[in-house]
């Protein structure tokens, strides 16, 4: 597989900060804004987290929740924290934006883990294809403490939550660096703006013991993901765009004419290695009007 180097911990937690923040990109800018003026805090008093002052060096859950703590008492010190002074921003500390940046941190880090692992699996594997979906069927590690009380039904679930995230995320970063972050339909390379497709959804039945599997996936920029995952669009055996009957019979426009109905029987570019599956396309094209 010809990958392109891989992404650092610092882009890809501003991927998924602009990737999840759906409110808008300010919350993101705003966030990764936070993490410089914490590091300028840390310069006037460290008390104990010198280490964090390169806080993109710092994979550690338990590590970062320690200096979430001390960030939370800051706040509540208010006018009387030595971290208020004329030389920094002092919004980004009282309205929160720090610990709320922390806290997006602490969820992303298992993520980002588990992500390596998966892409060192991969560029290790030399067996057949089939293989490596079961040997990527791994469990994700859950940080202890990560949840209050795991024994919890609240706890339970939200580890559960977390299995998910985690091993969506590493689906993301799989396929996309199999496409060479390019979306396979009209080679859009902007990171934020392309998804990684499941061809069988994770949810589905049929999907469970294939859901990393990078046969099963496609980079699809947003509008064609969505299409796609509706059903609207599909892939026939030759990796042809074909548009189902209920794209069709929708009322003619320019935009349905340029997105859709101009790409029907092009090509999608594929990837150098593991092609999506021709037997996950047909049960994906079961599913819609096709």
């Amino acid at each position: 597989m010809k990958l392109k180097p891989p992404t650092t911990f610092k882009s890809q937690f501003e991927d998924y900060l602009y990737e999840n923040n759906t409110d808008g990109s300010g919350k993101a800018s705003s966030y990764l804004k936070s993490l410089e003026w914490l590091r300028a805090m840390l310069d006037v008093e460290s008390y104990g987290f010198s280490d964090c002052k390169d806080i993109w060096a710092i994979q550690d859950v338990s590590r970062i929740q320690h200096l979430r703590d001390r960030v939370l008492e800051e706040k509540r010190k208010q006018s009387k924290s030595l971290w208020v002074n004329d030389s920094i921003r002092v919004s980004y500390l009282r309205d929160g934006y720090c610990s709320s940046a922390l806290a997006e941190l602490i969820e992303f880090i298992p993520q980002f883990l588990h992500s390596q692992k998966v892409l060192e699996v991969i560029k290790q594997h030399t067996g057949d294809a089939s293989e490596l979906a079961a040997k990527l069927n791994f469990e994700p590690n859950i940080p202890e403490g990560y949840v209050h009380d795991s024994k919890s039904q609240d706890g339970k679930d939200r580890i559960t939550e977390a299995k998910v995230r985690i091993g969506q995320q590493a689906f993301r970063q799989m396929i996309l660096r199999n496409y060479n972050d390019c979306c396979c339909v009209t080679g859009l390379d902007i990171r934020t703006v392309n998804r990684a497709s499941h061809i069988i959804g994770w949810a589905d039945p049929l999907g469970k013991k294939i859901r990393l599997d990078p046969r099963n996936g496609l980079c699809l920029s947003a509008t064609y993901d969505a299409a796609f995952d509706k059903h609207l669009i599909s892939l026939d055996d030759d990796y042809r765009m074909i548009l189902s009957k209920d794209l069709k019979d929708h009322t003619s426009s320019a935009s349905l004419q340029a997105y859709f109905l101009n790409k029907e029987g092009d090509a999608i570019t594929l990837p150098d290695s593991y092609l999506p599956k021709k037997a996950y396309l047909e049960v994906h094209r079961g599913k819609g009007a096709f």
